[in-house]
């Protein structure tokens, strides 16, 4: 009895969330149950990236062979490395990483399906899930107190939070500041629809008339990946990257500020000179 392929495609995900992101760091949120704490000191985001989405990825796609650790044992050894790092999060830090949640509920699916050989309908649609669930997060975030808009593009690594919330003096640039995230949220919600719509036709597309566990199925995933990266991963990195600057000049029309001191905790040449 042949032994079935694990699915290798579920970095697609990170192509079209994780890479279009990385730039401005997608970091812990606690939008999937309102109850998970952010931590406060977070590892570095590229840990993050290769603990949680890179090497499980390339642990499905080079394990899963029945001449090393088959399906099953692949997806196990997948499965503990968001898990550890999720885990030491907890300890070290008494809270929960993103990444790590995020990561185990993708390796379990698409390990599930691989070992299933569920047929490319199946695989889109898994394709197409996380975008949506990233874009139904961004909006509902707001209602937890805890924006992810201000997590991912405002984190305290890019952005002088101090000087941000000293700037936001009066209850009216509260107002306006909390509307322009939201703005912002919806963006990033209708980034993530299309990006969904992308990831089930190019799947489909790619897998539909291969036999799910077949050599030309997997070789199709392997086109996914870097195909998914091209054609969709690259344009929302730069629609990310276009909205990061028009919350940026939004954001330094409403406090003042300048923008490198909103980026760079205020060590502006301007501000040096008037300091001397």
């Amino acid at each position: 009895m042949v032994r079935p392929q694990a699915d290798e495609g579920w970095k697609n995900r990170t192509l079209q969330i994780d890479r279009a992101h990385s730039a401005f760091v997608v970091r812990h949120s606690a939008f999937i149950i309102p109850k998970f704490r952010v931590t406060q000191k977070q590892p570095h985001p590229l840990l993050d990236l290769a603990l949680t989405v890179i090497l499980p990825s390339i642990a499905l796609e080079k394990l899963s062979a029945p001449d090393r650790l088959g399906p099953l044992w692949a997806l196990i050894v997948a499965l503990l490395l968001p898990l550890g790092f999720g885990i030491w999060c907890f300890i070290q830090k008494r809270g929960l990483n993103f990444f790590s949640v995020l990561g185990l509920i993708a390796v379990i699916i698409t390990g599930v399906l691989g070992l299933w050989n569920l047929n490319a309908t199946w695989f889109a649609a898994k394709e197409a899930m996380f975008p949506i669930f990233l874009g139904i997060a961004f909006p509902l975030s707001h209602r937890w107190g805890k924006p992810l808009i201000n997590e991912m593009l405002l984190n305290p690594q890019v952005i002088n939070q101090p000087a941000l919330h000293q700037a936001l003096d009066t209850p009216e640039k509260h107002h306006s500041f909390a509307q322009l995230l939201k703005k912002a949220s919806w963006g990033m919600a209708g980034t993530m629809v299309l990006s969904s719509i992308a990831n089930f036709a190019l799947a489909l597309y790619l897998l539909g008339d291969k036999v799910p566990g077949s050599e030309e199925y997997t070789k199709a995933i392997g086109r996914l990946n870097w195909a998914g990266f091209l054609v969709i991963g690259i344009p929302l990195m730069g629609v990310t990257l276009g909205l990061l600057l028009w919350l940026l000049r939004a954001i330094t029309r409403l406090t003042g500020l300048e923008r490198d001191d909103l980026m760079n905790q205020g060590t502006t040449v301007r501000k040096q000179v008037n300091n001397s």
